[in-house]
C-alpha cells in the first residue's frame, strides 16, 4: 500500500519536473532563435556610450562682413562640495566669488551643499578660468573646483542693432530678433561619438568607435550698415535727451533696393546681457510700435491728387484759417486769414486744411486705395518677429469725422519702418519695394542663398513722384516747416509732422502730448537714401521741425559723407507758396 503511494508521488513529480524542464527550453530556443536579434540589439546599447559633438552657432555679420554676433570659445567653473573641507569654504568663496560675479554669499552656499556637483558660473572667458586655475589655498591648488570647456554667444556691438539682432536663451535658442526668425539657420546640427564601454564603465580601447561630425550654423548677412546703425543710434539717444523726450525711432532704407541701412531706437538693451530689458519692454519698437505720423502722411493726399491730375505744383487753393467738415472743426497750427496757397504751399506750410479741401476733391475710396498702395495697415514682411501691420480702418467702418482725419495724419497708425517705406516709394519714382533685412544666408556646407527682392508696387507713377519730390523740397527751403533739416550743398525733400497722442485717461486726442515726425530723402535730385524719424513728447520743441528735422539733418550729413555722395549740381526749382 505504502509502495503504491510512493509510485505515485514519484511518477507525479517526475511529470511536473519533466513540463518545468519543457518550458525552459522553450525559453532557450525563443531567446536563442526567435527574440536573440533584440536582446543582442539591447546587451549592445548597455555597452556603448555616447557623447555629443555641440554645434556652434553660426554668425551674424552686416553688409560689409563686420560681425554682429558670433560664438566663442569659453570655461564653465563648476566645483565637487564633497571634495571641499567646511573650514576652507569661506576662503573659497571669497576668492571666487569676484572671478564669477556671483555675491560670496550664493557661492558660499553652492559650495556648501551636500551634491557633488555645483556650477558656479558659465560662459566665463579663457582668460578668466585661468586666473580660477591659479588659484592656490596654502600653496596648493584648489581641490573640487574645475573649469569645462562651452561656448558663449558674443555682441560685440553690446547696444548697437541689439533690437534687429535680439538675444538668445540659455539653451543656446534665438529669443528675439534675427537670433529667433534664423533660428534655424544659426544653430546647425549636433553630431555625436559613440563607443563601447566594458563591465566596469570603462573605454574599450579595442572598441569600434563611431563618429557623427557636428555641422556648424551657417551666417546670416544684414543690410544694415553698422557704422550707420552706431552713429544713427547716438545721434538719436542725444537728441532724446536734448529734447526731453520719451523716446524716439528712425528708420533708413536704400531707394533702389528697399533694402535696410539702419533701424534705431532708444531705450534699447544689450543683447549680451539679457538683464538689461525691461519688464513689458518691446525688443524691437521699430516694427513693433505703431505712432500716428501726423502730418508726414499727406503725401497720400497729394500724390493721389497730382496722380489723378486734380492738382499740378501751382495750383492755387483758397485755403481759410478752420473749415467744418466731418462734424468737427480743423484748425491750421496758426491763424491766418483766407489765403489763397499754391498746392505746393499747402504742403510746404502743412496746412491742414488745404490738404483737406485737396482730399474732398480725391474722394474718399480713392484716398483709401492710395493708403493701401503705400502699404499702411499691412505689414511690410520684413524678417523680424513681431512685426505689426500698423492700424488703418477699413472704409466701411468711416464715421463723417473719419476722413477729416485720416489726411492729415490722426486716426491712421504705422510703423517707422512703415512711414520709411512710404518715402522710398516716392523716391524710387513711385516704385515701393517692401523692405528686407537679409541680404542672404550661408549655410554650413559653404551654400549661399540670397534673399530676393520682393516685387515692387507701382504706388504712383515716376512723374508723379518726381513732382511731388519737387514740392517735398519746398518744406526744407525758407518759408517751409522744415528748413532745420536743409543739408548745405545738397537738395533735400521731405516733411515734418505733428500729432497728437490720445489720452489714456478721457479717450480723446491731448493738447500736450505729441509724436513729432519727419521723413525725407537726399539728395532729392537722385535720391539714393530714405529715412524717417519719430520723436516720442519732446519737452523742448512740440513739432517736427524743432527736433525731428534737425535730426534728420545731422544723419543725412554724415550719410551723405560715408558713402561719397557728390553735392547736387543742380538747384531745386523755386514754387511759390502763395499768391496774391
Amino acid at each position: 500500500m505504502k509502495l503504491g503511494k510512493s509510485l505515485r508521488r514519484l511518477r507525479t513529480s517526475i511529470v511536473v519536473v519533466t513540463l518545468l524542464l519543457s518550458v525552459v527550453f522553450i525559453r532557450l530556443v525563443w531567446l536563442q532563435g526567435i527574440d536573440s536579434s533584440g536582446y543582442a540589439l539591447a546587451a549592445s546599447k548597455e555597452r556603448l556610450g555616447e557623447v555629443t559633438l555641440h554645434a556652434a552657432r553660426g554668425s551674424i555679420v552686416d553688409r560689409n562682413g563686420v560681425p554682429l554676433a558670433y560664438t566663442a570659445d569659453a570655461k564653465d567653473i563648476v566645483a565637487d562640495p564633497s571634495m571641499i573641507a567646511p573650514g576652507d569654504v569661506e576662503s573659497y568663496a571669497s576668492m571666487l566669488a569676484p572671478l564669477v560675479k556671483r555675491p560670496v554669499g550664493t557661492v558660499r552656499s553652492l559650495l556648501s551643499a551636500k551634491s557633488r556637483y555645483a556650477l558656479l558660473g558659465t560662459a566665463l572667458s579663457p582668460a578668466t578660468a585661468k586666473q580660477v586655475d591659479d588659484l592656490t589655498l596654502r600653496g596648493q591648488a584648489l581641490p573640487g573646483i574645475f573649469t569645462q570647456a562651452t561656448l558663449q554667444r558674443m555682441y560685440p556691438g553690446h547696444t548697437t542693432a541689439a533690437n534687429i539682432l535680439g538675444l538668445v536663451q540659455s539653451d543656446g535658442t534665438g529669443a528675439a530678433g534675427i537670433e529667433q526668425s534664423y533660428d534655424s539657420a544659426l544653430k546647425g546640427v549636433d553630431g555625436s561619438v559613440s563607443y563601447e564601454i566594458d563591465a566596469n564603465g570603462n573605454i574599450n580601447p579595442s572598441g569600434v568607435i563611431k563618429r557623427k561630425n557636428a555641422v556648424d550654423g551657417g551666417t546670416v548677412q544684414l543690410t544694415i550698415d553698422q557704422d550707420l546703425q552706431y552713429t544713427v543710434q547716438t545721434l538719436l539717444d542725444k537728441a532724446v535727451k536734448d529734447s526731453g523726450a520719451r523716446d524716439g525711432q528712425v528708420a533708413i532704407l536704400d531707394v533702389k533696393t528697399g533694402q535696410v541701412r539702419a533701424l534705431a531706437s532708444t531705450g534699447t538693451f544689450d543683447s549680451q546681457d539679457p538683464s538689461t530689458i525691461s519688464a513689458g519692454q518691446s525688443l524691437d519698437p521699430n516694427v513693433q510700435q505703431v505712432f500716428e505720423p501726423g502730418s508726414a502722411n499727406k503725401i497720400v493726399a497729394l500724390s493721389a491728387a497730382v496722380e489723378k491730375g486734380i492738382i499740378g505744383p501751382r495750383s492755387v487753393i483758397s485755403v481759410p484759417d478752420s473749415i467744418q467738415a466731418g462734424g468737427v472743426t480743423i484748425h491750421d497750427a496758426w491763424w491766418h486769414p483766407v489765403q489763397n496757397f499754391t498746392a505746393t504751399g499747402v504742403l510746404a506750410e502743412s496746412s491742414n486744411v488745404g490738404t483737406l479741401l485737396i482730399s474732398q476733391k480725391v474722394g474718399e475710396q480713392t484716398f483709401f486705395d492710395y493708403l493701401k498702395r503705400f502699404g499702411l495697415g499691412q505689414q511690410t514682411g520684413i524678417e523680424l518677429p513681431g512685426e505689426s501691420g500698423g492700424l488703418l480702418p477699413d472704409i466701411k467702418t468711416w464715421t463723417p469725422s473719419t476722413f477729416t482725419n485720416l489726411p492729415i495724419g490722426q486716426g491712421v497708425a504705422m510703423t517707422s519702418l512703415q512711414l520709411a517705406s512710404m518715402y522710398q516709394a516716392i523716391a524710387n519714382n513711385g516704385q515701393r519695394i517692401p523692405p528686407r533685412i537679409v541680404e542672404s544666408v550661408t549655410k554650413g556646407d559653404g551654400t549661399v542663398v540670397n534673399t530676393q527682392q520682393p516685387a515692387a508696387t507701382q504706388v504712383v507713377s515716376a512723374q508723379t513722384a518726381k513732382t511731388i519730390r519737387t514740392m517735398l523740397e519746398s518744406v526744407t527751403m525758407t518759408g517751409g516747416t522744415g528748413v532745420k533739416a536743409a543739408v548745405p550743398g545738397y537738395r533735400v525733400a521731405g516733411k515734418t509732422g505733428t500729432a497728437q497722442q490720445p489720452d489714456p485717461k478721457t479717450g480723446v486726442y491731448s493738447d500736450s502730448v505729441y509724436w513729432d515726425t519727419f521723413a525725407g530723402m537726399a539728395p532729392a535730385d537722385d535720391p539714393q537714401f530714405a529715412v524717417s524719424i519719430m520723436i516720442d513728447n519732446p519737452a523742448h520743441g512740440v513739432h517736427g521741425g524743432d527736433v525731428a528735422a534737425p535730426l534728420f539733418k545731422d544723419i543725412a550729413s554724415y550719410q551723405l559723407a560715408a558713402a561719397r555722395i557728390p553735392p547736387s549740381g543742380t538747384t531745386a526749382p523755386l514754387v511759390p507758396l502763395t499768391v496774391g
